[in-house]
């Protein structure tokens, strides 16, 4: 892909059309950042400790964060998705879409579903287009209460080029790059974590910032 191109606006209409078809792809399913993040860091912990009661899944799409979250713990949280695919939760949730899940642009001016004690972002920020950025961030803070939970991959993906012949991860930037950006949409940081390859690349950004 040419440096220009890289730089053509990118429409909500093709990242939906983009996203539909990746989630037909059951190998695109088998990993769930979200989930992994909830069981690594605990998130259940922190967010009893913060006080919410009411999530958010900003991107949330096979649901398996979600799922989690009504099976182990529907006693304290309350949880609903957001995603840009009506296709990408797990049959699991079959009858449940409505009750569940809205769909919509993250960028688009209030399109996500308020208000949320938390918000809950992993394994989307890198898809979003990088002139996108701070207008999605500024929605997940207006989105949320309470808290905003981001976990942000910092490498390149290798599903969108072996599926679509592009890649998914449109914004692939260093840990301090992400730092500014969040500071900057006003989302005051509590606690982080960067997970590294064992040669010491980052690989993974968790951040969790205060909304208010």
């Amino acid at each position: 892909m040419s440096a220009s191109a890289l730089l053509e606006p990118v429409s909500a209409d093709h990242e939906k059309s983009k996203y539909e078809e990746m989630w037909r792809c059951d190998d695109y399913r088998k990993f769930s950042p979200g989930l992994h993040a909830l069981e690594k860091l605990d998130l259940a912990r922190l967010f009893r400790a913060l006080g919410v009661r009411s999530i958010l899944d900003a991107g949330c799409g096979s649901g398996k964060f979600m799922r989690r979250i009504i099976e182990r713990h529907a006693d304290e949280f309350t949880i609903r998705g957001f995603d840009i695919a009506d296709n990408c939760l797990d049959p699991w949730f079959a009858g449940r879409e409505a009750e569940l899940l809205t769909t919509g642009n993250l960028w688009e001016p209030g399109a996500l579903p308020a208000p949320n004690d938390a918000v809950v972002c992993t394994d989307v920020m890198e898809h979003i287009p990088t002139d996108r950025v701070p207008a999605v961030l500024g929605n997940l803070r207006s989105a949320a209460t309470r808290c905003v939970f981001l976990g942000i991959a910092l490498f390149p993906d290798a599903f969108g080029p072996k599926v679509l012949g592009a890649p998914l991860h449109l914004t692939v930037q260093p840990v301090d790059w992400w730092r500014e950006q969040i500071a900057a949409a006003g989302l005051k940081m509590i606690s982080g974590a960067v997970q590294r390859n064992p040669d010491e690349t980052p690989m993974w950004l968790y951040l969790l910032c205060r909304a208010g």
